[in-house]
């Protein structure tokens, strides 16, 4: 039985090098829309959903969605990511190859944060997108980024952990 106790910042870091994912994703539509996507989630055993939710609480913000035998904790919103996520952990860092994984992610969250859309269309009888015009080298950066963060995943990049 998980005793109450106070989540540490030491734990939800240890805690997110075993368990958690950060990913980068693509979505394209026949070649004339994309969206970059940056997430950062939990997924663990659905017996295991005090410490997702206590790690919601001290974050403050994402979602958790349930399904078979799995609990998801996840982040979406670069501004959450880039706010709350990334500068804790900057404070408290992962010490395992997820560590090298967040350093490349951390410059995607950047990247997608600066080209997402600020204006939302709102003149009267328009419909649809507004549209972003990305800068052709973060596109090119953001691809060579996702490429870097499959190698992790993969494990074609093994870390030497210096003492």
């Amino acid at each position: 039985m998980l005793t109450k106790r106070k989540i540490t910042e030491d734990y939800i870091s240890g805690f997110v090098d075993g368990e958690g994912c950060f990913s980068l994703s693509l979505r394209k539509d026949k070649g004339r829309y994309f969206y970059w996507k940056a997430i950062f989630a939990i997924v663990i055993r659905n017996d295991d959903d005090k410490i997702i939710k206590q790690i919601k609480k001290y974050f403050d913000c994402g979602s958790i969605s349930y399904s078979k035998d799995c609990i998801r904790y996840q982040i979406t919103d670069t501004t959450e990511l880039m706010t709350i996520i990334i500068p804790f952990f900057e404070k408290f860092p992962l010490i395992g190859k997820k560590g090298d994984d967040f350093k490349l992610w951390r410059e995607a969250v950047f990247i997608i944060n600066k080209n997402k859309i600020k204006k939302v269309n709102s003149e009267k009888g328009i419909k649809g997108f507004v549209k972003n015009q990305w800068n052709v080298d973060d596109i090119k950066r953001l691809d060579d980024l996702r490429n870097e963060m499959k190698k992790f995943k993969s494990g074609l990049i093994s870390r030497t952990f210096k003492y």
